[in-house]
């Protein structure tokens, strides 16, 4: 039944001597009521608000574990600073299908979830079909009070948070400027990790290998970090990776060897893996994979002749590589370090724990982790003779749904997850931290064997194409570099021609339907 049809109560008749006595006691009741306003009005209780539960939907590993454990903390502190208690439900799903969960929900306009962890690469895909909230106002209101944008490495505010990502200025950003007016806030980071190397000290160090690479390569094996981070090219990488690379029967670091031992493992499998070394050598030779706008194309970067000669590059570490490397990611990179088959291996930190777990790691107590080798530019069209050392960037930001019922809370929780409390749980529990004033820290360095790598790797990220269309574009350049590095393309100008074409009818048919492209200079 609505109010509107709820019965009344049947009106009663009064004399007119009922009549005055009501009356008078009205006007009494006036009086000691205008009398007694203020302190009722003082002292009455506030109107209760009900309980909020926050959905927050992320991918199922130790990252969003993490963030549920640490999100508990959220209750006491809305009931705090909301006057109201606000709980987080983490929905936890499968890396495999979480994009195409998210992209379905949120194309119905779903309000399943109210925060999600989004790759970064699904910023422009979310932004652009208005599926996620965009954060100036709020960003504007709260900056220097309740979070500072500064507070994070000006490229991971650029690929985590904004969208277009060419309308951010670093060097603007680095002056103080969070160019509100021209640049769109659409997310905050979260899972800031980084790539690095991780090496087999007592190879390295050996007396005997250290000779027997000077006397075959003229210069010596790198002995610390700091070796690693001022003099290692990825030129060097492959000598390493050679030189370390063994038979059966063959003698290292004074022991017979069993079975064939292998320089190292990267990243080859379909998809993204196989462009993360690839990646990083072009652009350390100032290459790029696109040109951005106004042409919005693939040609003249990703078959240039530097990424030609950064495919080629790539291709060469194959026989230093265990057998079935061309399907490597994470877990088989991880796995045979772990075994003792390979002397070095290139991975994000956010998997390196087992490697230092003596119940899962064979190699637990002479292996370090260091930044990703680099490359001087001494040739090529931005040859000025200087070291440069770039990494494709990994990790997430986190965003708040367009569709939630509960923005408010949504928004509130960034302030409480970069609070002091929240913030050194997350570094102390394994997960990626972006704040500056926890990664300048001697605490944070020394909490974890990857973190000095972490500290020194997080300003050195670019990213991938950061528009809609990126799963086609990294579908096509993954088969196209795995075919590279497998040897089943051994014409590598000519596959890397294939692949411009292929990106540019991918990049050209969205420019041509993109209001954020016609924006940007477009015109076909």
């Amino acid at each position: 039944m609505s109010k509107s049809e709820e019965k009344k109560p049947e009106e009663k008749k009064i004399s007119r001597r009922s009549y005055l006595k009501y009356a008078g006691g009205i006007v009494a009741a006036g009086a000691i009521a205008a009398a007694g306003y203020g302190i009722y009005e003082a002292t009455k209780p506030p109107p209760t608000h009900p309980p909020v539960e926050l959905v927050f939907t992320s991918p199922e590993w130790l990252p969003g574990s993490l963030t549920g454990d640490i999100a508990k903390g959220f209750t006491d502190w809305s009931q705090k600073n909301l006057g109201y208690p606000t709980t987080v439900k983490m929905d936890l799903n499968p890396w495999g299908t979480y994009h195409d969960r998210l992209a379905t929900i949120l194309s119905a306009k779903g309000s399943d979830f109210d925060l999600l962890i989004a790759d970064s690469q699904f910023i422009g895909e979310f932004a652009e079909g208005g599926h996620i909230l965009k954060l100036n106002d709020w960003i504007k209101a709260h900056q220097g009070k309740d979070i500072n944008m500064f507070d994070f490495p000006p490229n991971l505010v650029k690929y985590f948070c904004t969208y277009p990502v060419w309308n951010f200025d670093e060097e603007k950003f680095k002056a103080g400027d969070l160019q509100l007016d021209t640049v769109g806030y659409y997310g905050i980071p979260h899972e800031a990790d980084v790539m690095a190397l991780v090496y087999r000290t007592d190879l390295f160090t050996n007396p005997d290998e250290r000779a027997a690479f000077r006397a075959k390569y003229g210069y010596d094996l790198p002995q610390t970090y700091d070796d690693w981070n001022a003099q290692v090219s990825w030129l060097n990488f492959k000598d390493f990776a050679e030189f370390f690379t063994r038979k059966a029967g063959d003698t290292l670091a004074g022991q017979v060897l069993t079975e064939d031992f292998y320089g190292t493992t990267t990243w080859n499998a379909n998809y993204d893996a196989s462009a993360y070394q690839f990646h990083a050598y072009l652009w350390d030779m100032g290459g790029e994979i696109w040109s951005g706008p106004p042409r919005f194309r693939a040609s003249g970067s990703i078959d240039s002749d530097l990424a030609v000669e950064s495919a080629r590059w790539y291709a060469s570490l194959r026989p230093y590589e265990p057998p079935g490397s061309e399907s490597y990611w994470f877990d088989e990179a991880i796995t045979a370090m772990a075994q003792g088959k390979v002397a070095m291996s290139l991975n994000a930190v956010g998997f390196l724990g087992p490697l230092w777990d003596k119940s899962k790691s064979k190699v637990a107590d002479v292996i370090q982790c260091t930044v990703w080798p680099s490359l001087k530019r001494d040739h090529g069209p931005l040859a000025d003779g200087k070291l440069y050392n770039y990494t494709q960037l990994v990790g997430q930001p986190m965003c708040v749904s367009a569709y939630s019922t509960h923005q408010e809370e949504a928004l509130a929780f960034f302030t409480y997850w970069f609070s002091e409390d929240p913030q050194w749980k997350w570094s102390d529990g394994g997960g990626g931290v972006a704040s500056l004033r926890i990664l300048g820290t001697d605490r944070f360095v020394n909490a974890a064997p990857w973190n000095r790598s972490v500290r020194d790797t997080i300003g050195r990220q670019k990213d991938f194409w950061n528009v809609p269309p990126y799963n086609e574009l990294m579908l096509t350049e993954g088969a196209t570099l795995n075919d590279i590095y497998a040897g089943k393309e051994t014409d590598i100008k000519a596959a890397l021609t294939g692949l411009a074409v292929k990106q540019d009818g991918i990049l050209q048919k969205w420019a041509a339907a993109s209001a954020v492209a016609k924006e940007s200079g477009y015109t076909g």
